[in-house]
């Protein structure tokens, strides 16, 4: 550790120029905001709410497409309505005799509502929007915006020439299981690769191809394939029963990729992920390859192997490029593709997801890298679930593109047809697993939603859950993963459903779906009001903005405080608590300081500058905003007395040890001998232990060490023999007591005292009455002395005794004795349970004679002129041979 000290008059500076160690198990209780955000805060943000549930966002220059149910929106950039048009609901039915999809059934009752399957933007034509529904066998919408859209010019994409197609329907687009549709100009013409999710149900007619390529007619009324190699479908025997579902579509390069959700293939009824590669300029599926995606997490577990957790289904994923430092981070290339993932953990032989998702990445370039080296391994055979593919090697697959390359770009599409049959479908066998990017930190969440920017030189992610959470964090490869922003934007789901709104401008936002709501989230954050602590606050991304206000005390941002109390470098220094509150002089306590913000700066937060009229070493700062330590000492703790000074060999002796600052100090620890007496309380001026067993009686120091200063008792500590019981007596008790009845059967609540020469204990026996037990009851008793625990005496309650009343007790001389009479019935008992006591002295050799007990009076009584005080008592007297051991 390196330091450097300045001296002043009156305070010694402390700086700190290293990153201190972290290890410390400080005794500073966490605060309830030691967590980093406060997720009860909500945001009011702009939205837009529709009459039905949304389905499909697109942003384009400035306006905002929405697809709803029914409804066809277009917003501004503040999510304001500017025109809104009518897509359903319609009449279908066997009883519809209209020409085709665009006419309807007129007169008829409206029963069947159109949800949005796709929408999309095509310019190179024209300005124009494609809105495709389920109703109409998917047949789409077309609405030319060179005027606006508030005067769009609206037609159907359905040509009556396609009627009759070999190929199926060319116009019917999109399915009723959802649809992946990518826009591709390529040589001149638009093409439109189609990908639609498989109905689960075989009685419905098939209309629309699993994956296919298509393009406008030149009359662009509807849309035609380019032959009938342009599209492929499920095998027969698997339409209907075999789940797959397309979950996102990009193009990156000359690529068009899909990703899928599907069985794993052959027998297994397991899903996994899919990633689909296609080539762009590729009108007839001739080069098609698919390619398993896996993301799994490692979770590590004490003195047993780490366990991998496979998260096999996609929920949502986005195309991105990156900021500055995680492309260096990455080793990405300038402008490089990455694709980022949600993945969750499926219910077992289901696509269905569970509460347990993980985030993986992976650069295009990678994905592109793996499909060669695979191919190039072998590691692929035919489709199994698309017929008509054909098992081909890479040599095979090579040859193919070198064709294809040296065709296009000299002999164009005129000798395509030559080696159409040549070309390849494949599926990759292998797979190259990424790993869960956040550690397992949603692992406990659904996440349904991803979003990916950079904004400045950082690349901010934002997710989405199935509570409705909003959740960004800047990643980073080697730095933590901390979310700075995690909020409740809605009761229901996030929809995977997003677009981006500016995202290269500084009120850059992400438009996220809910239920019937869209939601304007700006990307570099909501607001501040989060931050709860004023360390998080300003070490927020600089790109939120963020300082510490501090007439409210909380982060906000600089409108909403006076810019004389809004701060973004130091935080204010509070302290709540220092322990401990004193030390012996000459030790080495650790004295931990806790508060907020010790010297928090935000241009160097490892900087810290301590003021102390003390000499105090700093060594260790942890979590350094929440305690400090250092090493000092001020007072003389001091042992003055123990009690007692002896007890049995076997230990269990309670010892109080008095004194003064004998709480000094983090430590304190009582020792004698070689042994520890065990520590029961503690108090400046008192403390208490329980004595250890000592091997044979002995004597031993007691000792006092309290962080490295050792204080030692004025005498020492005798253990001597452990008690001996030569005889209990008497035998019998009754059921009643003076004592209240808590006991239990091996009376363990007995009340004893010593008598002058420590030979014997008197007891007083726990009281039966209120059991409902008959006499006689015969039990066990057992004696704890201290550590030592003697063997087990018989003890009989026997019936209570009934007194006569007498006269004032006269004194009856016979011989040199005096007798006490005492008349009564069922007192028999008397002479073998009881302790007769006269005036609080134990009336001798009692005897019974008929119904009379006499007692000889004690000597010292005799002459007593008072009243003498009869006593009759539940209790029995031990006898040791032992002396001065208890």
């Amino acid at each position: 550790m390196k330091m450097r000290i300045n001296y002043s008059e009156a305070t010694s500076i402390l700086i700190i120029l290293q990153t201190l160690w972290w290890g410390l198990n400080s005794q500073c209780e966490e605060p309830i905001e030691s967590s980093k955000l406060d997720l009860s805060v909500t945001y009011d943000l702009p939205h837009f709410v529709s009459d039905t549930p949304v389905q499909k966002l697109l942003e384009f220059n400035g306006t905002v497409y929405v697809g709803a149910v029914n409804k066809l929106y277009a917003l501004s950039k503040d999510l304001k309505k500017i025109h809104e048009y009518n897509t359903g609901p319609v009449h279908e039915g066997h009883d519809c005799s209209a020409p085709d999809p665009c006419s309807g059934c007129k007169n008829k009752p409206l029963n069947k509502n159109n949800t949005n399957m796709a929408l999309l933007m095509e310019t190179f034509y024209d300005l124009e929007l494609f809105s495709c529904g389920s109703v109409g066998n998917g047949v789409c919408h077309r609405y030319l915006l060179e005027d606006g859209p508030l005067d769009a010019e609206i037609s159907c994409m359905y040509s009556k020439k396609n009627k009759d197609s070999s190929y199926g329907c060319p116009d019917c687009l999109a399915g009723p299981s959802g649809t992946q549709i990518l826009n591709v100009m390529s040589s001149g013409v638009v093409r439109f690769f189609v990908a639609n999710s498989e109905v689960l149900d075989s009685t419905v007619p098939r209309l629309h191809h699993t994956i296919s390529v298509r393009k406008m007619r030149e009359t662009q009324d509807g849309f035609e394939f380019f032959s009938k190699q342009s599209y492929m479908d499920l095998a027969p025997g698997l339409r209907g029963n075999y789940p797959l579902h397309y979950v996102y579509s990009f193009q990156s390069g000359p690529y068009i990729y899909f990703l899928t959700v599907q069985r794993e293939g052959g027998s297994s009824n397991a899903f996994h992920t899919r990633i689909v590669r296609m080539c762009s300029s590729d009108p007839e599926i001739l080069r098609y390859v698919e390619m398993p995606f896996e993301c799994i997490y490692s979770e590590r577990r004490r003195k047993k192997r780490s366990a991998q957790v496979v998260f096999n289904v996609l929920q949502a994923a986005h195309v991105a490029k990156v900021g500055y430092d995680f492309q260096q981070e990455m080793g990405l290339k300038e402008g490089e593709d990455v694709l980022f993932a949600a993945f969750a953990r499926s219910k077992p032989d289901s696509p269905e997801p569970t509460a347990s998702s993980a985030v993986c990445l992976i650069s295009i370039t990678d994905i592109n890298n793996f499909f060669r080296d695979f191919m190039q391994k072998g590691y692929t055979r035919k489709l199994s679930h698309f017929p008509g593919s054909e098992d081909k090697n890479f040599n095979q697959v090579r040859a193919f593109n070198q064709i294809m390359h040296f065709l296009q770009s000299v002999l164009a599409r005129v000798a395509i047809w030559f080696i159409r049959d040549t070309g390849y479908r494949l599926e990759v066998t292998s797979t190259n697993p990424r790993r869960d990017y956040f550690h397992g930190r949603f692992r406990n969440v659904l996440l349904t939603s991803i979003a990916v920017v950079p904004i400045q030189n950082h690349t901010v992610v934002s997710l989405g859950t199935a509570e409705g959470r909003v959740i960004q964090v800047v990643v980073s490869r080697f730095g933590k993963t901390e979310p700075h922003v995690d909020f409740r934007l809605d009761a229901l789901p996030v929809s995977s459903e997003m677009a981006l709104l500016s995202p290269q401008r500084h009120d850059g936002s992400l438009l996220l779906v809910t239920g019937n709501k869209v939601s304007k989230v700006p990307l570099r954050g909501p607001g501040c009001e989060q931050l709860w602590t004023c360390n998080s606050c300003l070490l927020a991304p600089a790109f939120m903005g963020c300082g510490w206000c501090k007439t409210s005390d909380r982060c906000t941002r600089a409108p909403r405080c006076s810019p004389s109390h809004w701060i973004q470098d130091t935080c204010p220094l509070l302290i709540t608590t220092i322990s401990p509150s004193s030390a012996p002089l000459g030790g080495h306590t650790n004295m931990t300081i806790c508060g907020k913000n010790f010297g928090f700066n935000k241009k160097d937060p490892c900087l810290l500058h301590w003021f102390t009229t003390t000499s105090c070493s700093l060594f260790l700062w942890r979590e350094m905003f929440m305690s400090l330590c250092c090493m000092s000492g001020w007072s003389n703790p001091v042992i003055t007395d123990i009690f007692p000074e002896f007890g049995p060999k076997s230990g269990g002796t309670v010892l109080t040890i008095t004194g003064s600052f004998l709480d000094s100090g983090n430590m304190q620890l009582v020792t004698m001998g070689n042994a520890t007496c065990a520590l029961q309380s503690i108090s400046a001026t008192m403390l208490t232990c329980r004595t250890p067993p000592q091997p044979s009686p002995s004597q031993h120091k007691v000792q006092l060490h309290i962080d490295g200063v050792i204080r030692e008792a004025p005498v020492s500590y005798t253990y001597n023999e452990n008690p001996h019981i030569s005889s209990v007596q008497p035998k019998h008790s009754f059921i009643r007591s003076a004592l209240p009845p808590t006991f239990t059967f091996t009376f363990s609540h007995f009340t004893c005292s010593h008598d002058e020469d420590k030979r014997n204990i008197l007891c007083i026996t726990p009281s039966l009455k209120g059991l409902s037990v008959q006499p006689p009851v015969a039990t066990k008793m057992t004696f704890v002395l201290d550590g030592f625990s003697t063997d087990q005496y018989d003890l009989l309650y026997v019936e209570d005794p009934k007194f006569e009343e007498f006269q004032k007790p006269t004194v009856t001389p016979r011989g040199n004795k005096s007798i006490l009479e005492i008349k009564g019935n069922k007192i028999e008992a008397v002479k073998n349970g009881e302790v007769l006591r006269v005036s609080n002295r134990t009336c001798e050799s009692v005897t019974l004679v008929g119904n009379t007990l006499e007692c000889t009076v004690p000597m010292e009584l005799q002459s007593a002129a008072k009243e003498l005080e009869v006593e009759v008592r539940d209790s029995f007297i031990l006898s040791s041979t032992s002396d001065h051991s208890m």
